[in-house]
């Protein structure tokens, strides 16, 4: 790991809709080419930890820092600040009107105000990065739900991100297509990408994590080495969880 300042800093952080709190006091450090994998029980606060380290939900309490900047600060440029975040999320969240082409181009020319060649030689490069080359002239409905993903991963990577958020990128794939998706995320991975990853493939967490943190009801309940937690739980909860899914 390099770097001194974590690529996300995440201090006392809480966030409630309406009386229900779903996120409790949260402390949890990413550093610079860290694999973080957090795992937990659906309504644990997993996917809303991760939308709020881009803001996509606002926090209610606590602090927030994204290589160094405070990004709850009302002066902060949370639009500049998104564009070194890339996400991926469960649904592919592509536009079903445009090309692979237009899907990983428009933002490009729109955020970062890239011109239509630079755009178009990027997108090239990072389909290729995900082993669709071929593919950039189809449309969203002519490919196959993991394929789907992998343009979304494109996506976010043509924005040239310093980190990469996943929240369960694989959950809406049938099994035969999760590892397409995974291998790329391992590809990722081992080119140094800062990255947190909600998830329930514990064979990924274990394989490609470089920490594992277990979450239920809102907290963050043990975390450590992948393989250590995965094969020694110390924590009753996170035990009766594992015994569960593994």
């Amino acid at each position: 790991m390099t770097g001194t300042t974590p690529a996300i800093e995440i201090t006392g952080l809480r966030k409630s809709f309406g009386d229900n709190e779903v996120l409790k006091g949260i402390d949890l450090s990413v550093h610079t080419g860290e694999v973080v994998c957090v795992i937990g029980p659906s309504g644990s606060g997993k996917s809303t930890l991760l939308r709020t380290v881009n803001r996509l939900e606002e926090p209610s309490g606590g602090s927030l820092r994204i290589e160094g900047e405070d990004i709850l600060d009302p002066d902060c440029d949370i639009d500049s600040v998104r564009t070194r975040i890339g996400m991926v999320f469960q649904q592919f969240n592509l536009f079903p009107h445009l090309d692979v082409m237009g899907n990983l181009t428009i933002a490009q020319r729109r955020v970062l105000k890239r011109g239509k060649q630079e755009s178009a030689e990027v997108a090239r490069a990072m389909l290729e990065r995900v082993g669709l080359a071929d593919r950039g002239d189809a449309y969203p409905a002519q490919l196959s739900g993991g394929q789907q993903q992998r343009v979304a991963i494109a996506r976010a990577l043509s924005m040239n991100p310093d980190m990469m958020l996943f929240d369960e990128p694989t959950s809406a794939l049938d099994p035969e297509l999760v590892g397409e998706v995974l291998d790329v995320m391992k590809l990722l991975a081992a080119e140094g990408m800062t990255m947190m990853v909600v998830t329930h493939e514990m064979g990924f967490a274990r394989e490609v994590g470089d920490r594992l943190v277990f979450m239920d009801d809102g907290l963050i309940v043990e975390e450590g080495v992948p393989a250590e937690v995965l094969a020694d739980p110390q924590h009753a909860r996170t035990q009766a969880f594992l015994s569960k899914v593994l």
